[in-house]
């Protein structure tokens, strides 16, 4: 089993920005960020629709120029939003990466950035019409569908998209068939909300291959 960095890990660093994500690389074997487009077009590593909780700034992503939001700080640090560029360059080939899609309309230029990169990476997200984009558009990709609580056929799902990868909550993980059903039809198993080294031991038993974090976990 292995450890995924949830936004860089989250809990330990400013989300999302180079620095976390950089950091996070030498202490885990995936690191996962978000991806959306901001108001003057270029795709930018932000979890939220806006700026508010994360930033010293107000506003949509959407309606904020890179300008803009490079003016803003995340959390209490020096750190910036950075672009999709940004972080891929900045990230050691070794790592694996987890890039999560939080908008529609993106997946063509997502897969134009991740055109030459060296590293693993599989594009997630619990938007169906992003995965079938990304799989139409280039079917080597690899792919992960994210599994919200209102999904009700996860595994029948994952396999109907494609995907390589199936991403669910530990307590659905733990609590249904989910991944016994997934790893039969192989595909491969992350978990995530994982902050106990006790619920991912359990969650390694069941089979589950990659679990998130949002702090640095001894696997």
């Amino acid at each position: 089993m292995r450890l995924i960095a949830h936004r860089g890990f989250a809990a330990a660093a400013p989300e999302n920005t180079v620095a976390a994500l950089r950091s996070a690389a030498e202490r885990a074997d995936a690191v996962e960020f978000d991806v959306r487009r901001c108001g003057s077009g270029e795709l930018v590593v932000v979890h939220d629709e806006t700026v508010d909780r994360v930033t010293d700034g107000t506003g949509a992503v959407a309606d904020l120029t890179l300008e803009e939001l490079r003016s803003l700080t995340v959390g209490r640090s020096d750190e910036r939003i950075p672009t999709l560029d940004e972080v891929l360059a900045a990230l050691p080939p070794g790592v694996d990466v987890n890039l999560e899609v939080k908008a529609v309309g993106v997946a063509a230029d997502v897969l134009d950035a991740l055109d030459g990169v060296d590293n693993r990476v599989v594009v997630t997200s619990f938007l169906l019409p992003e995965l079938r984009a990304v799989r139409d558009l280039d079917p080597e990709q690899p792919t992960g569908l994210l599994a919200g609580r209102s999904l009700d056929h996860p595994v029948t799902t994952a396999v109907e998209l494609d995907c390589d990868v199936l991403g669910a909550s530990s307590r659905r993980c733990l609590g249904t068939r989910l991944v016994s059903r997934a790893k039969h039809l192989g595909l491969e198993v992350h978990a995530w909300d994982v902050e106990k080294r006790l619920t991912a031991t359990l969650l390694g038993l069941r089979g589950v291959d990659y679990v998130s974090s949002d702090r640095p976990l001894r696997l």
